[in-house]
């Protein structure tokens, strides 16, 4: 079965949590521009730790840490294209090796990441539409020859490079889903409107439609104005607190792991099919959400 055809049916899927801030609370200093990316370079072996909690805490997807393997983060740290080109490569095959090593009863999937190609907050940065095009296609392809099983598009904050990126993410036939980061208004970082986006997306033939980087209640509102309408599978995954344009990150103290397998339920009763979690979620927020969501196959 591959990943479209387990989108198709009916049960839920529960996506991993954070990368970068794990990285963090373990004590690993991750520094711009390279991010989290530049633990495979010094520290691998603590990816594949954090995949495998994710993946005994209960998620059927975990992500690649290749949100910031691509050339233009790579030539910014000074490293070639060669190195963003292996550092992907190494990041799928430590998933893989996760998975290997694990031998879970279930089928464990394998997202691609793929980020803006600038900073997440500033949409006025994201490149020209051809430019993403060549880049987008560039990370698309690494993606697909390093085996992932989908390309989740993460983060996007403007319709321009969505598109882009989507569009040459389909070039490798592989599924897609593509993601965004929304303001407290419940639009696009760049001021463009979610379900016009959406629809120009599911036209150009992604598999799948998501929320990810944005506070749990907006999220919600969201769901509840928009999820009749949308026919693709939805995914979900909220950041541990919420970021503002004007003041930046601030962190919710009631996000508890408890709390959210609440929400994470309740968005699953609504019939949202991948929930996960984004910036500052752990093992133990994965957990709970498996415990309180999980359904047989």
């Amino acid at each position: 079965m591959n990943f479209t055809s387990r989108l198709r049916k009916k049960f839920s899927l529960i996506l991993d949590g954070a990368m970068g801030t794990e990285l963090c609370r373990r004590g690993i200093s991750i520094e711009l521009p390279l991010w989290s990316a530049g633990v495979l370079l010094e520290n691998p072996e603590i990816v594949k730790q954090i995949h495998m909690d994710y993946i005994k805490a209960g998620a059927d997807i975990i992500t690649t840490n290749t949100f910031r393997t691509n050339s233009r983060t790579f030539l910014k740290a000074g490293l070639t294209k060669k190195d963003a080109f292996s550092a992907t490569k190494m990041a799928a095959s430590i998933a893989r090796s996760a998975i290997n090593t694990l031998k879970p009863d279930r089928k464990i999937w394998i997202a691609g990441s793929i980020s803006p190609l600038e900073d997440c907050y500033q949409p006025e940065l994201s490149p020209d539409y051809e430019t993403a095009l060549i880049e987008h296609r560039e990370n698309a392809m690494w993606l697909a020859e390093a085996g992932v099983d989908f390309i989740l598009i993460e983060t996007m904050n403007t319709f321009r490079e969505a598109i882009a990126a989507s569009k040459v993410s389909l070039e490798t036939k592989l599924p897609v889903i593509t993601s965004f980061i929304l303001d407290t208004n419940g639009n696009i970082f760049d001021g463009s409107d979610l379900f016009i986006t959406y629809t120009e997306l599911k036209n150009l033939g992604i598999q799948g439609f998501s929320i990810n980087c944005t506070q749990h209640s907006i999220i919600s509102q969201v769901i509840d104005n928009y999820l009749t309408k949308i026919t693709l599978p939805v995914a979900v995954y909220a950041n541990a607190g919420i970021y503002d344009k004007e003041f930046g990150w601030k962190d919710n103290p009631d996000f508890t792991p408890d709390n959210y397998a609440n929400i994470a339920h309740a968005w699953i009763s609504k019939g949202v099919k991948i929930v996960g979690g984004c910036c500052g979620t752990t093992p133990e927020h994965i957990k709970k959400i498996s415990s309180k969501t999980r359904s047989p196959e």
